[in-house]
C-alpha cells in the first residue's frame, strides 16, 4: 500500500491528468472518501500549528481563526466540504459527467498532497528560510495547475478552459459565501442582531 501511494504521490507531480485517472480507477466507498478528507483535515490542521509552534506569527499579524486549533480545523473542513460540492454541483451545471464519489476522493488526496507540501516546507524553514518561501510559492502555483487537471479529467471536460471556468467560478461563490458567512458572525459577536 506505501509503494502505491508513494507512486500516486509522484504520478499527481509529474502527470496530474494521468493520477487522476489512476484515483478514479480504484473507487471507494462514500464513507471510506470522507474518512479520507476528515484526516487529511486534521494531518493539514497539525502541519499547520506545528509550524506556527516553530515559527510563530507576530503578534500584528495574530489572526484568532489560524491561531485556535479546534476553529481553525472547522474553518477548514467546512470550506473542504463547501468545496467538493461545488466542484461536483458546478462542474455538472456546465456539462461534466463528475461522479460526486470521484470529487471527494481527489479532493481528500489533495489534501495528503498539501500535508507533504507543509512537511517539506517546514524542513525547508528549519534548514534553508528563503528557499522554503520560493518552494511555498512555487507549490502554490503548481497546485492550480493539478487540480485544473482533476477537475478536467473528473468532468471529462476534455478542455482546461473549462475546469479553469469552474475553479473560478467556485472560488467566487466561496469568497462571497464566506465574506456573508464571516460578517453574520462578526455582526453576532459585536451584539448586532
Amino acid at each position: 500500500m506505501r509503494e502505491q501511494l508513494t507512486a500516486l504521490f509522484w504520478l499527481t507531480v509529474r502527470d496530474p491528468g494521468e493520477a487522476a485517472v489512476a484515483l478514479m480507477s480504484r473507487p471507494v466507498p462514500r464513507n471510506v472518501g470522507w474518512m479520507i478528507l476528515a484526516l487529511g483535515i486534521v494531518l493539514n490542521a497539525l502541519a499547520h500549528f506545528a509550524t506556527l509552534t516553530l515559527f510563530p506569527a507576530p503578534a500584528e499579524l495574530n489572526v484568532p481563526f489560524l491561531t485556535a486549533p479546534f476553529l481553525y480545523t472547522t474553518i477548514l473542513g467546512c470550506g473542504l466540504v463547501l468545496l467538493v460540492f461545488s466542484f461536483y454541483w458546478g462542474g455538472r451545471a456546465i456539462g461534466g459527467r463528475g461522479r460526486f464519489d470521484d470529487v471527494l476522493l481527489a479532493i481528500g488526496w489533495l489534501q495528503y498532497m498539501r500535508f507533504a507540501v507543509q512537511l517539506a516546507s517546514l524542513l525547508l524553514m528549519l534548514a534553508m528560510p528563503g528557499l522554503a518561501l520560493i518552494f511555498v510559492m512555487g507549490a502554490g502555483l503548481y497546485s492550480i495547475w493539478v487540480v485544473l487537471n482533476f477537475i478536467n479529467v473528473i468532468h471529462g471536460f476534455n478542455s482546461l478552459g473549462k475546469a479553469v471556468m469552474l475553479v473560478l467560478i467556485t472560488m467566487l461563490g466561496m469568497t462571497v459565501g464566506m465574506t456573508m458567512l464571516l460578517s453574520l458572525g462578526a455582526a453576532t459577536a459585536i451584539g448586532m442582531s
